[in-house]
C-alpha cells in the first residue's frame, strides 16, 4: 500500500489480516536490532506460513527501514 502517513495504512493491513483469519505479524525494531534479528523474523514469519499452514500478513513500513544500503 501507499499513501500520506496517518491515512490509516496499517489499520486497514490489520483488519484485512483479521478478516481474512491470517497471522498479522511485523517487526519489532530497536537500537541493536541487525540484520541477522531481521533473517530471524522472517524465518518465523516463514516457519508460520509453512510448516504450521496458516497465512500470514507480514507488514513492514518504510520507518522500519533503518538502513538504506
Amino acid at each position: 500500500m501507499v499513501g500520506v502517513g496517518g491515512s490509516g495504512k496499517r489499520s486497514i493491513c490489520k483488519l484485512a489480516a483479521l478478516l481474512s483469519k491470517a497471522k498479522y505479524m511485523t517487526i519489532e525494531v530497536t537500537k541493536k536490532y541487525t540484520k541477522k534479528d531481521f533473517k530471524a523474523d522472517l524465518f518465523n514469519c516463514m516457519l508460520v506460513a509453512g510448516v504450521d499452514g496458516l497465512q500470514v500478513m507480514f507488514l513492514l513500513s518504510d520507518n522500519l527501514i533503518i538502513m538504506d544500503s
